[in-house]
């Protein structure tokens, strides 16, 4: 994975945005890293973190998920800490990073904003960063705003 990381960065330069995300590469074989997903349409197979210019979708980096190591505790903020891991090459570059509400939180992105990063993500009105004055309007009309006083 790290020769095949290192031709991507060699044989190509990012625009202005990159999009991390998840991928399952559908396979039904046995090795102790083979992911269940009900919500894919391949509900088995091999997941990919990757990074990937926004503009031409082509794969800067990806980051193969392997599970949690035998005996090792659940591993906490695991988005925010791949987004950061997938961005760090960026770093200063006056890129942004857009992501889905798996990596989104308030503390990502003020850690990707020091590494010189702008972001732009979703984020689940559950977060614990989301003041409550926030979640009171849960259904609003769609491109609606409200002033919050």
């Amino acid at each position: 994975m790290e020769f095949f990381n290192e031709n991507l960065a060699k044989n190509y330069s990012p625009h202005e945005s990159i999009t991390i995300d998840e991928q399952l590469f559908p396979y039904r074989g046995k090795t102790k890293f083979t992911q269940y997903i009900p919500s894919k349409p391949a509900k088995y197979g091999i997941k990919i973190w990757w990074a990937c210019d926004s503009k031409t979708k082509y794969p800067l980096q990806g980051k193969l998920y392997t599970g949690r190591q035998e005996g090792a505790e659940r591993e906490v903020n695991q988005g925010e800490n791949v987004m950061l891991q997938l961005a760090r090459p960026y770093a200063n570059s006056g890129r942004t990073i857009v992501a889905d509400n798996f990596f989104t939180s308030l503390e990502g992105a003020k850690r990707l904003a020091k590494l010189g990063l702008a972001f732009v993500g979703t984020i689940r009105s559950n977060k614990k960063c989301i003041p409550m004055e926030m979640r009171k309007h849960p259904l609003r009309p769609e491109l609606s705003s409200i002033l919050i006083s």
